[in-house]
């Protein structure tokens, strides 16, 4: 099993958590970090080692961030190369789609590369811009 573990500014992760419990009531083996106006980066470090630590007896861990080159993307980073002994995979550019289709897959895979590969292209899906299309009405056609 994958863990997961959340991070971005502000209450992003937090903020998706709480989205993600009302949807599918999902919470095992998954951590959020947010990185709040008042922490340093030592802070946001420290609280990512901590929720990586609570996932150490997962397969493997996928971090799901806000923004690429953001703090908690860069600091993420860096924990994944000081734990060369724990396979880590960070990615940025999360959405709250991504994270409900990990969150129901977390047992399908053992590798977070796997698994951030598989979530990419759904996070990509998920953003769409609302087209209104006409309508015709044919009134010849039968059915419902």
């Amino acid at each position: 099993m994958i863990g997961l573990l959340i991070t971005g500014h502000g209450h992003f992760a937090t903020g998706l958590g709480s989205s993600l419990k009302l949807i599918t009531g999902n919470t095992e083996h998954i951590e959020y970090v947010d990185f709040e106006e008042d922490h340093s980066t030592e802070i946001l470090a420290d609280n990512l080692n901590k929720a990586l630590d609570n996932l150490k007896d997962c397969d493997g861990v996928l971090v799901l961030s806000d923004l690429a080159g953001g703090s908690p993307f860069k600091t993420a980073v860096e924990c994944k190369y000081a734990r060369p002994d724990q396979a880590i995979e960070v990615i940025a550019g999360s959405n709250l789609p991504m994270l409900i289709e990990g969150s129901m897959s977390m047992s399908i895979y053992d590798s977070p590369l796997d698994m951030a590969e598989a979530l990419i292209p759904t996070g990509k899906d998920y953003i769409i811009r609302f087209e209104m299309t006409e309508h015709e009405d044919d009134t010849e056609e039968d059915g419902i």
